[in-house]
């Protein structure tokens, strides 16, 4: 029984060592072992705390792979870790139960598309999470997975949960070689291998642009929110060489202008004018993000995303925008559309509003639920169409790829990850943009605040990059692509069939007469 409680410690652990920037990717193949196990166990001898033992181990797997979400949110980093971890533990133990009542072959297929039509819902409904998708594994190793230009992240995690399944299945009766080993080991190293020889020979494509980014190196929690716009514009302002030179585009972080200004009145505002000079001078663009408010009027409706002040008795909304500011002047925004839950909205507002008031906003440190933009905007000047990407949004390929579908040839991201301080997380959010890259062939162009900023090419490689807590420049040649890949023109398919056979092969399991369909070996090694 002891033993038992140790199989959702070993597989926690092993996901961790698997995790970018704690270990080695192919132990992900492995991590699983414990919880079929487990499932095994649980089903041969009838045993009692099976739900308890799967969260224990998605808990202490969250746990140490997102716990910097305290550094920004304690209360937030708490709501997150023990609700993903109860999602990831009821769709295990859905599979778990439904393969009682299936034959082998549709349990085997049940629990990667099961597994992934989770995975597809983090992406779409209001509580977005979808950090810990499988396929995000190999995020620090872009050479293994040049082949999400076809697939996308759900093809990796396709990959990682049949392959866990297989692996689990070889290993049954004893892991002593045999031949059966051989068409597992095609399966996870003939992926490998040929992924490294298109890492190897893949070539830019498209002409080359020239990309000033900033990283000003402000501490959000010190001083950033302090200080306003004018003083921040000036500092990014000094960060540019004082030459004449031309760039394609000049690239500052996230809100990199943070106090609050009206939109109707943006082209008046000093901060914004010091940039339109830069601009100027230059002959460049100028992309920056700003934050941004409307007020609104007695006789305008109230939109769902309306917040009101107590202190001044209005009602207005507010904006995480990127500003893109061409010389000679013109302006234009693009709003973030992909929020984040209990810091820049309140999920299901309507339903839970009337019910916690403001409480989930105030636990994330926000003060209001934030207006996004309906569909993803380029940026034109010249031969540069960029994606304006901001911060979370990196992780959505989907919703990346549709800037691409509307003329993106490059992506931009701006970001501030020192909410995070010196931790995993922010590496590994830099490492997620290279998955955007190769799924989209498309060069990243990344300012974060307090890093990591930098440079990523086609093939997912960081060419260049200013490390955290670091202030400087990165003067970049990235690629125009205009090219458009399988994976951008068709988005998430992979996750598109797992829904549609995962509804199937549940609904056969509810109605199905099948029961005990799932041969369990009498003498397990």
């Amino acid at each position: 029984m002891r033993r038992s409680w140790l199989l959702p410690v070993t597989a926690a652990l092993l996901m961790f060592a698997a995790w970018p920037h704690a270990g080695i990717p192919l132990l992900i193949f492995t991590a699983w072992w414990p919880l079929f196990r487990l499932s095994d166990l649980h089903l041969r001898e009838r045993r009692k705390w099976f739900f308890a033992k799967i969260y224990l181990a998605f808990f202490l797997f969250n746990l140490l792979t997102t716990y910097w979400i305290w550094f920004a949110t304690p209360a937030g980093a708490v709501m997150a870790i023990l609700a993903n971890s109860l999602l990831m533990s009821l769709t295990f133990w859905i599979w778990h139960r439904a393969r009682q009542r299936l034959p082998v072959s549709m349990s085997v297929v049940l629990f990667p598309v099961l597994w992934i039509s989770f995975e597809k819902m983090h992406y779409v409904w209001d509580l977005e999470w979808p950090w810990l998708t499988m396929g995000n594994v190999w995020s620090a190793w872009p050479w293994s997975v040049q082949w999400y230009e076809y697939t996308g992240v759900f093809g990796g995690s396709l990959w990682v949960l049949a392959g866990a399944l297989w692996f689990y299945y070889l290993t049954r009766r004893s892991f002593r070689p045999s031949r059966r080993w051989v068409p597992w080991l095609a399966f996870v190293f003939l992926p490998l291998m040929l992924s490294a020889l298109r890492y190897l020979t893949y070539e830019e494509k498209g002409p080359e642009a020239r990309v000033l980014i900033l990283q000003p190196n402000i501490d959000p929690w010190t001083s950033k929110f302090d200080r306003p716009n004018t003083e921040m514009a000036g500092d990014l302002i000094r960060l540019i060489p004082p030459d004449t030179t031309r760039w394609d585009l000049i690239l500052a972080p996230e809100t990199a202008l943070p106090q609050g200004m009206e939109i109707d009145r943006l082209r008046f505002r000093r901060a914004v004018e010091m940039l339109r000079d830069v601009a100027e001078e230059h002959q460049s663009p100028v992309l920056t993000g700003v934050s941004l408010y409307h007020i609104l009027r007695q006789s305008d409706s109230l939109p769902p995303t309306a917040n009101y002040s107590k202190r001044n008795h209005t009602w207005y909304q507010l904006y995480n925008s990127a500003l893109f500011i061409r010389p000679g002047g013109e302006l234009s925004l693009y709003h973030k559309a992909i929020l984040v839950p209990g810091a820049e909205k309140m999920p299901y507002r309507s339903l839970f509003q009337p019910l916690l008031g403001d409480l989930v906003l105030d636990l994330g440190g926000m003060s209001g639920t934030h207006t996004p933009s309906c569909e993803p905007v380029v940026f034109r000047y010249g031969k540069l169409k960029v994606a304006p990407i901001i911060c979370y949004e990196s992780i959505f390929g989907d919703y990346v790829r549709r800037y691409v579908l509307k003329g993106a040839n490059l992506l931009a991201v701006i970001s501030n990850d020192g909410w995070w301080k010196r931790t995993s997380g922010y590496r590994q959010h830099f490492d997620y943009a290279r998955l955007r890259a190769i799924e989209t062939r498309r060069d990243v162009v990344r300012a974060a605040n307090t890093g990591r900023s930098g440079l990523i090419d086609q093939r997912g490689r960081a060419v260049a990059s200013l490390g955290y807590n670091r202030r400087g420049i990165l003067d970049v040649r990235p690629h125009l692509n205009e090219a458009v890949t399988f994976y951008t023109r068709h988005g998430d398919y992979i996750a598109r069939l797992a829904l549609f056979l995962t509804a199937l092969l549940l609904l056969y399991a509810l109605l199905g007469r099948k029961k005990g369909g799932y041969t369990i070996n009498s003498n397990p090694s």
